[in-house]
This record gives structure tokens, sequence and C-alpha cells, in this order.
């Protein structure tokens, strides 16, 4: 039976010459490079972090203080990077079963992204594990220790790459829902785009078609979401040209996902959760209140209240005004008295949505 004692080897002992910049304490908001793969292995539950280190290792370990992880010096960095990862892997603890390679150049992999390679290597047979965005093949690969000699072993021609491609028939491709597992930064553009990547703070339409994919959500409901994910860019591009700006990224996420859990019982709470579980907390939030919300009329238009009113103007896939969207949902339920109810408050509060709305572009409403 496979144990499950799995380690991350960060590989952060290079120069960093094209990128002019010390990669490993370069910013993301708060936190650096270094700081931030830490935490997002922490936060993945793998506790056994190897950091090897080689060219300014006392400024890295300076800043890793209080941190618990094992540090490697690697004293034949200048030689290559596969030094450091022979290094590394003579490290590790013997009762380790499998580890994680991870260059410290990319660094904004998801804990989600992790926990999936992990419980991957878990249940399968397979000795490594590659994480793939849209088929490509990403970082961190995850393997099984019984590799370590045949890697330790190798002049390092062709590096780790091209050792582990001996092994495509014990290798398994594991779609990720994290495009950031292609995203490196040999350059300072690169790390320029992944700070603009990093402050989305929602998954972008690529990661999101790739989440309902994951989660085999329905086409049909793809195409819903879809749609309202278009009203959401009409209804969003009117109140900006007032001045009126939210956290647009968010709300076309939630707008994309948020039927995500739609053949379940109470699927708004658990599909927000699942969104939640993946790392985005403000779009499960939006997402939350996409089938019931209340209104305060005096108050800001809220991206959960845009969510909310185009949701109701899409039936299935096609676009309705309110009033006639209403009609048709009472319709359907003739005389429950309980869902009329129901419905009644749900068009009243998206009544109250298009007020706000008309009130911020001083025109009426396109589908009211």
């Amino acid at each position: 039976m496979k144990k499950e004692r799995i380690a991350a080897i960060i590989i952060a002992a290079g120069y960093s010459s094209r990128m002019n910049h010390f990669k490993p304490l370069l910013k993301f908001e708060n936190s650096t490079v270094i700081e931030r793969l830490i935490h997002t292995y922490e936060s993945a539950g793998i506790q056994d972090i190897y950091i090897v280190v080689g060219y300014k290792s006392e400024d890295i370990m300076e800043k890793l203080k209080g941190f618990e992880v094992n540090i490697v010096y690697n004293d034949a960095y200048g030689e290559g990077m596969f030094t450091s990862v022979q290094k590394g892997i003579l490290a590790l603890d013997k009762s380790i079963d499998a580890f994680f390679m991870q260059p410290v150049d990319i660094p904004l992999i998801k804990a989600k992204t992790l926990v999936l390679l992990k419980n991957s290597y878990i249940n399968s047979d397979k000795g490594v594990i590659y994480p793939t965005f849209t088929g490509k093949k990403g970082h961190p690969p995850l393997i099984d220790c019984k590799y370590n000699a045949a890697i330790l072993n190798s002049n390092g021609d062709g590096g780790l790459k091209r050792i582990l491609e001996e092994y495509t028939k014990d290798s398994l491709d594991v779609p990720v829902f994290d495009e950031a597992i292609l995203m490196d930064m040999d350059r300072r553009e690169d790390y320029e785009k992944l700070l603009k990547y990093d402050k989305l703070n929602a998954p972008n339409k690529e990661e999101c078609l790739a989440i309902l994919s994951y989660y085999q959500v329905p086409d049909p409901i793809i195409r819903h979401c879809e749609t309202v994910e278009y009203v959401t860019h009409i209804i969003y591009n009117e109140i900006s040209s007032k001045g009126i700006y939210l956290n647009d990224n968010a709300l076309f996420a939630a707008a994309l996902l948020h039927d995500i859990a739609r053949n379940e019982k109470n699927h708004s709470i658990i599909g927000s959760n699942m969104i939640r579980e993946i790392g985005y907390s403000f779009v499960g939030d939006i997402m939350a209140s996409h089938m019931d919300i209340e209104v305060s009329e005096d108050g800001p238009l809220t991206e959960k209240e845009i969510l909310y009113l185009a949701d109701k103007l899409v039936k299935e896939d096609l676009i309705c005004k309110i009033d006639e969207r209403f009609k048709q949902v009472l319709n359907a339920k003739g005389n429950n008295s309980e869902k009329i109810e129901k419905i009644l408050i749900r068009w009243l509060s998206a009544k109250s949505i298009i007020k706000k709305i008309e009130r911020i572009t001083l025109k009426g409403f396109m589908y009211g």
C-alpha cells in the first residue's frame, strides 16, 4: 500500500541572471516568492519542505527565520539547476515516499493544485504525476522516491526532464484549473505579468472553463453561465462608463461559475463553497447570493446584485426582459402559493436593482 509522506523540494539556489533581480526575494503583495511558496505547500498539507539555497543563501536564510523548513546548501549552484535537484534529493528523510520538485521561478501555483496532484499519486499506481492546464504540462511534478537513484546517478545532461521522460509509462497527467503551473518568471516582463495575474484574486476565463470541465458541468449549464457572464459585461460597461468601478474580475468569474453545482439542492451555497475551497473567497461570496438576495435600495450597487440580476435575465441561454422572465416563471408554478410568494420576492429584488442601475446611468435599463 502506498504511503502518504510527501515532501517538497524548492529550488532557490540560482543566480537569477536573466531577471536582474534575485527571484526568491521578489515581492508578491506583502510576501516574498520563497515565503509565498512555503505558505502554499503548508496550506496543501505538505509538512516536509526542503529549500535548496546557493547564491545569496544568507539572505534567504535570514528571511526564513522562524519557518519550519529544512535548508539545504548547494555549494555547486554555479554548475546549474540539476546540482540543486540532486542536493535536495540527497537531503530527503529516508521515510519520505515522494516529493514535489518546485522551481522558485514558478511561484503562484495554488494549494488546490498540489492537493489534486497528491491525491492522484496516493490513489494511483503511477510514479510521476504531472499537472496539466488545457493539455499543457507544467510544474511542479510529483515524483516517487523510487526514482531517486536514477536522478542521483545521472550526469545531468538534459536535466530532470530528460530523466523522467524515460518513465512515461509510469507517469500520469492530471488536469488542473491553475494556469500558474505554466507561468514562470525568467525575465522582468514575466514577473510583471505574474503580478497582474496575482492581483486578479479570481480565476481568469480559461481557468473558469477548466473548473467547469473538471466538475463535469453539463454543456447546457455552461452555455447558461456564459450568457449570464455576457449580461454582466453589458451591465458593468454601463455603470463603469459613469465612473462606478467594482471588482469586475471577481464578478465575471462568479458569473461563469455561479451554477457549477446547479444539479444539487441549495446549489448556490454548495457551488460558492466549492469555489472558496479552491481559494477564491470573494468570488464564492458573490455566487452565494445569485438565487436570493437582500437589496439595500439606498446602498451602493454591488457585484452580488449585478450577478443576481444577470441570472434572472437569462432563461437557459436566452436573454429576456425582466418582467417577461418572471411572468414565464410564475406561469410555470401554477397555484403553488408558497412558490409564487418566493418568485414575487425575487422579482421585486430584481426591480430594485434595476432602479439602482437607472439612477447611476440616468436612463432606462435595457432589459427593464
